[in-house]
């Protein structure tokens, strides 16, 4: 009897191949894994009674993956014929479920033991010995206990009476401290306790489960509004992970018994008690962990360095950053017969929407932005018509701080032909308020469309200038400002004007999308650049995209470097 597993699986890591290996290997039996782009099949030859015991084997071994999103299950004929897949060396991961079940077994000779050598998902650790010191008086003197549980006890119960302990981790070592109030969205949080995350954020199913994937990321939560009004908080995202080796994940069992259900992080020299180890070597160091998006189950990586290192040679081939991180996801996905507009929308980099097509052997720019870095030069073209002339004039006597202060704004030091500085334009114009200094204006306007109440903006200018070529298609600047000057002195408020230049700026990406289609047909569109993972846009975007098109994204590769 032949089995037939069927893994859909949104990376081109190994990891999923190597813990299926790794656990059937161990029933010996006759077995087989392939890839086919998106989908890795596992085929296995046994008896009835034999195949249930692997279905129960993979069902408590195999552990969740934010990649992971499908599988299906049937018997066969046969194993098929096909070649043999050349697994290449894989990341090293955080602990899997059998590493939990072994350090949590009273019986087990590794009970508290933070470096289980697992033969599952490969862990492993030449580190015997954890060594507790107490920070006085300038000297660190050594704590001694009996066994490890002791260590994570005693550390616990500091942690719980608000001292600050620095911790050897696999990443790097940070200091801890309990969470009280958040003091900014840039704040990191580690989760202690997963049943309490409704206590701080608003939580999603998906989310909590990616939180507790093998590759354990940090993901930006909302802030729950009980909490934020309790704090008196200005802001409302949080970043937070879970336990993401062994020695916090024993630390939070304890934590969790002293109802400390978040904790802080940082790097720092200041704290109170130091845990290390002893170590020949400083292999746990290697660990990395993503930081992601989630969107309608979509992942976003906006930081990732678990990805196959040959992409890098593809994305340093090209002084574009566009450019760049297009031949990437060409590459990842596999789309050097496709023709894939890809919209690359950045708040660091100069933005681009380009078309990649063998039928064009490469890449041309459908638009690029060209933006002065001086408000005055745009208002000098308004000025060239009599109604521009007279709408400057009207906002000028009615808002007269908010027109010298654009007068004199001017954008330095990064680079400037991107949406993202046109916003910062436009809320630099239209006067919305910056509390915090080191807070972009763009962000700003970022924010108050997010906090928009109604559902529906004001329909901003997004015009292309007149043209008969089909790429390098130049923007109207004059009129994406105008437009925005008129709602202002018509009253429309701030966060109303907000939202109605996102939401505008979808459906022009839309336009875009449909007018070159028509002219070349596409395949497929792409997104990239860091302004996809904004929740707000990314809905717009995707709902904006009404046309029946295949949407590809980065793999593994982070959406903009």
């Amino acid at each position: 009897m032949v089995l037939e597993y069927k893994f859909k699986y949104l990376s081109n890591n190994n990891t999923l191949i190597k813990f299926l290996k790794a656990i059937v290997s161990e029933m010996n039996l006759a077995f087989e894994i392939f890839r086919e782009e998106d989908f890795i099949y596992l085929y296995i030859k046994a008896e009835e009674n034999e195949l249930l015991e692997v279905s129960d084997k993979l069902s408590t071994h195999l552990p969740m993956s934010i990649f992971l999103k499908d599988y299906s299950l049937e018997v066969v004929l046969e194993i098929p014929n096909k070649d043999k897949l050349q697994i290449k060396e894989d990341f090293n991961l955080p602990y899997c479920p059998i590493c939990v079940k072994n350090v949590e077994n009273k019986e087990s000779s590794d009970y508290y033991n933070p470096f289980f050598k697992c033969n599952i998902c490969g862990s492993s650790s030449n580190e015997k010995t954890l060594i507790l010191q107490e920070k006085a008086s300038n000297e660190n003197s050594l704590i001694d206990f009996l066994n490890n549980k002791e260590v994570f006890e005693f550390l616990a119960l500091k942690l719980f009476e608000n001292k600050r302990v620095k911790i050897k981790t696999k990443l790097r070592s940070f200091v801890f401290y309990k969470t009280s109030k958040l003091k900014s969205k840039d704040e990191k949080v580690l989760c202690t306790n997963i049943n309490s995350l409704s206590k701080l954020t608003v939580t999603s199913k998906s989310k909590t489960v990616a939180l507790l994937s093998i590759e354990k990321p940090m993901i930006d939560f909302v802030l729950n509004a009980v909490y934020k009004l309790n704090n008196e908080l200005d802001f409302d995202t949080v970043k937070i992970r879970y336990a993401y080796d062994l020695t916090l994940y024993l630390l939070s069992l304890e934590l969790q018994k002293l109802e400390v259900d978040f904790l802080t992080y940082e790097e720092s020299d200041s704290f109170d008690y130091e845990l290390n180890y002893d170590s020949l070597n400083d292999e746990l160091e290697t660990l990395t962990t993503p930081y992601i998006s989630i969107y309608d189950e979509k992942i976003l990586l906006l930081e990732n360095k678990n990805y196959d290192k040959k992409l890098d040679d593809v994305y340093n081939k090209f002084k574009s950053k566009s450019k760049s991180q297009l031949m990437v996801l060409i590459e990842e996905n596999k789309l050097y017969e496709k023709s894939i507009l890809n919209i690359f929308t950045t708040s660091k980099y100069n933005d681009n929407i380009s078309l990649y097509s063998k039928r064009i052997d490469g890449v041309i720019d459908i638009l690029n932005y060209d933006v002065p870095s001086s408000l005055n030069t745009i208002f000098e073209e308004i000025a060239l018509e009599d109604s521009g002339k007279r709408l400057l004039k009207n906002y000028k006597e009615k808002f007269p701080l908010n027109f010298e202060e654009a007068t004199n704004y001017q954008i330095s030091k990064r680079e400037k032909n991107s949406i993202f500085v046109l916003w910062d334009y436009a809320a630099v114009v239209l006067g919305f308020d910056k509390e915090n200094t080191n807070t972009t204006f763009g962000s700003i306007l970022l924010e108050n469309a997010q906090k928009a109440i109604l559902q529906k903006g004001p329909r901003i200018d997004y015009k292309l200038k007149q043209s008969d070529k089909l790429f390098n298609k130049e923007f109207d600047l004059t009129k994406f400002i105008k437009s925005g000057i008129s709602f202002k002195l018509a009253g429309v408020d701030d966060k109303t004007l907000s939202f109605g230049y996102l939401e505008s700026y979808a459906y022009f990406l839309a336009d875009i999308i449909d007018s070159t289609n028509s002219e070349f047909p596409l395949d497929g569109i792409s997104l990239s650049g860091d302004l996809i993972s904004n929740e707000l846009f990314y809905k717009l975007i995707t709902k904006a995209i009404t046309s029946n098109f295949n949407l590809y994204y980065n793999k593994d590769f982070p959406i903009q470097l």
